[in-house]
């Protein structure tokens, strides 16, 4: 009684009353059309006491209190009752409101969506972070224990390290975000949801999201694929791609246990910048399953090449690069071999050149590292790549040559108005705006179950589920003015088709029950 049910109820936190991390701090925002109806018309809200609060709860276990605060019960544990009594001088606040300290976009998705959800970075950091840095400290104390008595396995050889990186990542975040915000907005055929990070000005982050300077070709949409498990076509921009490596490295040398100053460090550095520079333009990428073959993937890539030549040469200095130092070392540390094999001109088709990149990884064959590599990739990775009127073209798969020649047929017969395929046509449709983005992904979890079910090296109790599915996630996303935005659209059609492939393993293991 009181409440109004057709109003926007509100959760929200900390309450006043200290800084440390407590989830008692919590308040919820009831809309309400007469505090007294609401406090007399429900048997367990007792009328209020001397202080206007509201005990909430049946007799002899009343945990909540509400307070009256102007069209809204604020509603809290008993335990926060002296920020309740404080309520009625600090609701509303006027300017000092989050309303007010909102942008105009912001504000508009907080009003327009069906859910709002809001994150003060800031004030997370400052509750939670040493929290949370004590917690991965002690994680990382917990393996540099297990390594020092001789029982991490070697996966887990330089674990402290990237427990150091992990933790860096972490603290980085929190430190440079302003605020993280998501909005879900269904209807009758998806589900969309909405995700907003901003940076902190003048921070490294901010600096990274500043947005690329390429635009998205749409019409390499037509290199994408129907069936695949995953698109992705994306704006290749030299500059924002160089602040990722710079920062990637980074990680690198600090899991390495190296300073950025190592010469070794400063070599990555530059392969990474110069092979970011010779490409440019768009990227289009398909990632397809086949469970039957090794590995049970196959990858094509599509994207803009700017300098041949200089391509050529980054080629050439790959393997050298990955087969010794720090690279080889850390594949090493986690008990891995590893090299690469280059071989120029492996094969010619329709007067187009076409290298071979041969990566070898190997275990222990008795060890459960190497038995997933064997049944991942069997015998190795085997990549082909080609340059064919200003593109560049690579695949791996399980017959990386063909894959190859159907790319380069692809490039020499499409023109820009080839059919877009249905399946990414009606993805990028469910995303108002896609155009526009930065990067637009179709994303598949029932063929991504089907694939990762068919790689576990060892019997597992269900097959595979065989459930048909056509429909696809869809993720686009873009970067302006510190600001990162990712809109993500599930259909319900692929919410049915994933329920289907759930169902029929559970029928699975029931038959092999009975």
């Amino acid at each position: 009684n009181g409440v109004v049910m057709a109003g926007d109820f509100a959760v929200f936190g900390p309450l006043p009353g200290g800084d440390s991390p407590d989830p008692s701090r919590v308040g919820i925002l009831v809309p309400i059309s007469d505090y007294q109806k609401f406090a007399k018309g429900n048997p367990n809200v007792a009328a209020p006491d001397a202080a206007g609060l509201s005990l909430i709860g049946p007799e002899g276990d009343q945990g909540l209190l509400a307070a009256n605060v102007g069209g809204f019960a604020l509603v809290s544990t008993t335990g926060n009752r002296q920020a309740l009594t404080e309520a009625k001088s600090w609701m509303p606040r006027g300017a000092a409101s989050l309303a007010q300290r909102l942008n105009a976009d912001e504000a508009k998705r907080a009003q327009s969506s069906a859910v709002w959800l809001y994150a003060n970075i800031q004030t997370v950091q400052k509750m939670f972070g040493p929290m949370i840095e004590a917690k991965m400290q002690e994680a990382k104390q917990t393996m540099d224990q297990l390594k020092n008595m001789g029982q991490a396995p070697p996966m887990a050889a330089n674990a402290g390290a990237i427990m150091d990186v992990y933790s860096g990542v972490l603290k980085t975040f929190l430190k440079e975000t302003q605020s993280a915000s998501l909005t879900l907005n269904p209807s009758a055929t998806s589900l969309r949801l909405d995700l907003a990070v901003a940076a902190l000005p003048q921070t490294d982050m901010a600096k990274i999201l500043t947005g690329d300077s390429a635009t998205m070709d749409r019409s390499f949409m037509r290199y994408l694929q129907n069936g695949a498990m995953m698109n992705m076509l994306g704006a290749v921009d030299s500059a924002s791609w160089s602040k990722f490596n710079d920062w990637g490295i980074s990680l690198l040398a600090q899991m390495a246990g190296k300073p950025v100053t190592d010469p070794e460090i400063q070599k990555i550095r530059k392969f990474a910048a110069d092979s970011t520079a010779a490409v440019g333009g768009t990227l289009a990428m398909s990632m397809s399953a086949d469970p039957k073959s090794k590995p049970p993937f196959a990858f094509r890539y599509v994207v803009g090449l700017k300098d041949p030549q200089a391509f050529s040469r980054i080629l050439d200095q790959m393997p050298s690069i990955l087969n010794s130092g720090l690279v080889a070392g850390l594949y090493q540390q986690m008990g891995l071999k590893f090299n690469v094999e280059l071989q120029r001109k492996a094969e010619t088709y329709k007067d187009v050149s076409i290298d071979s990149l041969r990566f070898n990884i190997a275990a222990d064959p008795n060890s459960p590292q190497g038995q997933m590599i064997a049944s991942m990739y069997g015998q190795g990775i085997n990549v082909r790549i080609a340059a064919v009127n200003n593109l560049l073209v690579y695949a791996f798969a399980a017959d990386s040559s063909a894959a190859i020649k159907s790319l380069i047929d692809q490039v020499k017969t499409a023109g820009a108005s080839a059919a877009v395929p249905s399946e990414v046509q009606a993805a990028s449709q469910l995303i108002p705006g896609s155009e526009k983005a930065d990067f637009l992904l179709t994303y598949n979890i029932v063929r991504l179950m089907q694939m990762g079910m068919s790689m576990v090296p060892m019997p597992i109790p269900v097959q595979p589920p065989t459930t048909k599915s056509t429909s696809n996630l869809a993720i686009a996303g873009s970067s302006a003015d510190g600001k990162l935005s990712i809109q993500v659209a599930v259909p319900k059609q692929h919410l049915q088709e994933l329920m289907g492939a759930f169902m029929q393993m559970q029928q699975g293991m029931q038959q092999q029950q009975n």
